[in-house]
């Protein structure tokens, strides 16, 4: 195991090394001028010759490209040109943490809600929720990010009671067919029909709580997790990128993971599971989900890895002081190459990072692959 890390790791400097060189080359090929930026059209010819030389752009790509490699194997990502004295790793620290935030809540709430989804369809298949749940994920995978975020603007900001007593149906909703069915089953085990009737309770409560304690959610900004107004409004505020972020992976990962679900239920150890009489759930949680999850992980590794370098339309959307911003609007628009190199040496490091360790972790999820080495 340790060698294995050892390996991935010695493969991530040169990654990067092309990463970050082809970064450097392609800038130049964007239209805009820093300096241009910096003293304004009205600047004089001497002005902007004496700036350039002074920024050190007089020089070749090549040559500006290995100063800025010498100096981060210092750890220094060098100032922004077109704001002289602000560093680039001091606008990294600050704009990094909003899209991991976003990132992260948005595949946690991708896979909380599609594995269980995708799980019960693969074992319920066919049937009207299987039919149902695939539909949906067809319909949400057509709709663009900027559509999403648009229409859970207009819901949850312009027309809040909506979605407040769209919960509260479905909730309410929820707990009486937990209850008919309980009604259905009462010739059964009263173990059963008891559950039934607790869990039909518990959901008419929380769907009532929920419903009283709606939150509203801004238009736009970001509360940072380490402000004074609390941990409540950092999530109010992620809350609507998160799920927006969210909608097109809870549909991809679904259905991703109802096929191999489908196919690993019909192996002859889960036929045997459901000849000693296992209950369901266990099944599918226990038995069938790990063999089922490595086309799932594996997707949800590169679909996290894009979501942190591909934010940057629901930032726009939601005015949020991340990465994409800060590359497109502080970097690629102005010309600000150590802005653009800086940022996206930081999103390809982490990548790489991150698909290594989906790499490392299929040896736990299969235990062959463990023999093996």
């Amino acid at each position: 195991m340790l060698r294995t890390i050892g390996l991935k790791l010695v493969r991530l400097v040169p990654v990067l090394i092309i990463v970050s060189l082809a970064t450097s080359l392609l800038i130049e090929l964007v239209p805009g001028d820093p300096i241009l930026a910096i003293i304004g059209m009205e600047g004089e010819p001497g002005d902007y010759e004496r700036i350039e030389k002074e920024l050190g752009l007089d020089e070749n790509v090549v040559s500006r490209y290995f100063d800025w490699l010498g100096s981060i194997f210092q750890g220094d990502f060098g100032e922004q040109i077109t704001r002289p004295g602000v560093k680039v790793a001091d606008r990294l620290k600050q704009t990094f943490p909003v899209t991991i935030q976003i990132s992260l809540m948005g595949m946690a709430m991708a896979l909380l809600i599609a594995v269980p989804l995708g799980s019960w369809a693969a074992y319920r298949a066919g049937t009207r929720f299987d039919r149902v749940s695939s539909g949906a994920a067809f319909g949400i995978i057509s709709i663009p990010s900027f559509l999403a975020g648009l229409l859970l603007v207009f819901m949850f900001v312009f027309h809040a009671s909506v979605p407040r007593y769209a919960v509260l149906i479905l909730g309410l909703a929820w707990s009486l067919w937990l209850l008919w069915s309980a009604v259905l089953n009462r010739h059964d085990q009263a173990r059963g029909m008891l559950l039934r009737a607790a869990a039909a309770i518990v959901v008419a409560g929380l769907t009532v709580w929920l419903a009283n304690k709606w939150p509203s959610f801004p238009r736009q900004g970001f509360v940072r997790w380490t402000s004074d107004e609390g941990r409540l409004e950092n999530f109010r505020s992620a809350f609507l990128p998160a799920v927006t972020v969210a909608l097109t992976e809870i549909a991809v990962f679904m259905r991703l993971l109802r096929g191999d679900m489908q196919a690993t239920l019909q192996e002859d150890f889960i036929l045997s599971a459901r000849a000693k009489g296992m209950p369901p759930v266990r099944i599918l949680a226990r038995d069938a989900l790990r063999p089922s999850s490595f086309s799932l992980i594996t997707l949800a590794g590169v679909a996290f890895g894009r979501l942190i370098g591909g934010t940057v339309i629901v930032e726009s959307i939601f005015r949020l002081p991340g990465m994409g911003s800060l590359i497109v609007n502080d970097g690629v628009n102005t010309g600000d190459f150590p802005v653009v190199q800086g940022g996206v040496l930081i999103l390809a490091t982490f990548y790489v990072v991150l698909n290594g360790a989906i790499d490392i972790s299929y040896s736990y999820l299969d235990p062959r692959l463990r023999r093996g080495r």
